[in-house]
């Protein structure tokens, strides 16, 4: 596996890890929002309770489903599966997004996937096509 493609992979788990680690904070954050608000009271309506409610557990659920697609891309990759080249240079725009550090791992991501290395690794690996040898017909 070349160097590049190693590099690539790694961002998507390092990606993935950060995405995961997203997803527990926002959890956290509405468990222990939620136990100090208290779940049925009148304070429970204030301003910023919207992430404590169904918007922090579905962001939660979000982020940790980017991780687990993360995850399968880089995976995907250190096989060199062709659809997993595809997947990762669209995973990789939409890390362009995620400033500071998502946008350092989707330059990564993309500069991996659309090198020279890239098509040599990923058409290595695609499956020859077999045909069988069939001797000429005797006469």
């Amino acid at each position: 596996m070349p160097d590049s493609i190693k590099t690539t992979r790694i961002a998507f788990v390092v990606a993935a890890g950060l995405e995961f680690a997203t997803a527990a904070v926002l959890l956290f954050i509405f468990f222990s929002g939620a136990a100090l608000i208290g779940w049925g009271t009148e304070r429970s309506g204030l301003l910023g309770s919207a992430l404590l409610g169904a918007a922090g557990v579905f962001l939660a659920v979000g982020f940790a489903a980017f991780g687990i697609t993360d995850l399968f891309i880089a995976s995907g990759i250190a096989k060199g599966r062709p659809w997993a080249r595809f997947a990762g240079v669209a995973m990789g725009f939409l890390l362009l997004i995620a400033i500071p550090v998502g946008t350092v791992l989707g330059i990564i991501a993309l500069e991996g996937l659309l090198g020279r290395d890239a098509r040599d690794w990923f058409e290595s690996a695609r499956p020859t096509r077999w045909i069988p040898q069939v001797p000429p017909p005797s006469v």
